[in-house]
């Protein structure tokens, strides 16, 4: 019997959860009919998800200083700071990769690998390798695993992540975050790597975009409900036959839930102001496939190799582009050539497009129904 937290009972509550997620993703359209809007929305998501997870763990950068850092630019910060919102993106590039891979494979090197790059070069980077002394979370509140039970807890729960069960993706994504947790295998880095893997477990349970969904940004909104959830899911110490993952996963499934009608909300909104930017490109008598980078500027600040990246064009054909775009007002130019972006200039400013209204409640930034 696997010693790891993963009885639950599938209550009402729970079951209505799934279902609503169920309804959700069946109404979905193919991923073509909203390739610009998951274009613009890509960069805002990477973000969000990065500032949000680095945020819970008390990293003082704002959304926007991310932003900046992700996207190459200078920041007044400590370097530490810096480089954990860096590895932090680093590591969801590992994981996207891992997960596209046709051979992928759960193994513990992979996990290892995941806290490598979350802790590379900050204190306590012990390169991945298992804690080798007793440690507390939560100012005494839970005592994880003696570390000399780690390394067969750890080839138990690859075990359990390499075996196909019939399960809903939010449950084994709600467990494998759960079980990572708890388990607590590093002396740090452990909750950005266990949010990192319940991701790739969606992935690998067919979510394309775990960053789209940004459960990250739930989570720091309601940090103490979730430390709170997870204590109490845990109990004072590791003893998984005396506690059950059901409060956690109601939890865990209710955030992914309200994360993902956002998400929808927002991809709507994003597709009606594709439709304004081409007929007012189109009346202007300019290229329509400025859109793309137009609706991705009305969210976040750009720069010129990055859009050049995602849309897979060359970078002289970019910046062409968007000294066109700034010279006819769509654009506006900040900073220094080298560090140089592109905001809203007043005439996209003036179509007041929807998507930027939501892009805070998206980051996690705000409730409002707005």
């Amino acid at each position: 019997m696997l010693d790891l937290l993963i009885a639950y009972q599938e209550t009402d509550a729970l079951r209505s959860l799934l279902a609503q997620w169920d309804a959700h993703t069946a109404s979905e359209p193919p991923v073509g009919q909203y390739r610009w809007t998951n274009i613009a929305l890509w960069p805002v998501a990477r973000g969000a998800t990065v500032s949000a997870s680095t945020g819970i763990e008390g990293n003082p950068l704002t959304s926007v200083e991310v932003d900046e850092v992700l996207s190459g630019v200078a920041v007044e910060a400590r370097p530490a700071d810096i480089r954990e919102v860096l590895n932090y993106n680093r590591t969801l590039e590992l994981a996207n990769r891992a997960a596209l891979r046709s051979d992928f494979e759960w193994t513990q090197e992979l996990l290892r690998r995941l806290n490598a790059t979350v802790m590379d070069g900050l204190e306590d980077d012990e390169g991945g390798e298992y804690r080798h002394e007793p440690v507390v979370v939560g100012a005494g509140l839970y005592a994880p695993p003696e570390w000399q039970r780690l390394p067969d807890l750890m080839s138990q729960l690859v075990e359990w992540l390499r075996t196909p069960l019939d399960c809903h993706p939010i449950i084994r994504a709600g467990l494998t975050h759960l079980n990572m947790v708890s388990i607590h295998p590093w002396l740090n880095g452990n909750g950005r790597t266990a949010r990192v893997a319940g991701s790739l477990m969606l992935m690998r349970c067919g979510v394309g975009s775990p960053e789209l969904l940004n459960v990250e940004s739930a989570i720091r909104a309601d940090t103490n409900g979730y430390f709170a959830v997870l204590q109490h899911s845990q109990g004072a110490t590791y003893q998984s036959d005396r506690h059950s993952a059901t409060e956690w996963l109601e939890y865990f499934a209710a955030m992914c839930t309200r994360r993902l009608e956002i998400q929808t909300r927002l991809i709507a909104a994003l597709q009606a102001d594709v439709g304004l930017l081409v007929m007012d490109l189109a009346d202007a008598g300019l290229p329509t496939d400025w859109t793309p980078i137009l609706l991705t500027a009305s969210l976040i600040p750009i720069r010129v190799t990055t859009v050049a990246q995602r849309l897979d064009l060359s970078v002289a054909r970019v910046r062409a582009m968007v000294a066109e775009m700034a010279r006819t007002g769509w654009l506006e130019p900040l900073g220094a050539y080298r560090g140089r972006r592109y905001v809203a200039g007043p005439r996209l400013v003036g179509l007041r497009l929807s998507g930027p209204r939501l892009v805070d409640r998206y980051r996690g930034l705000t409730s409002s129904q707005d």
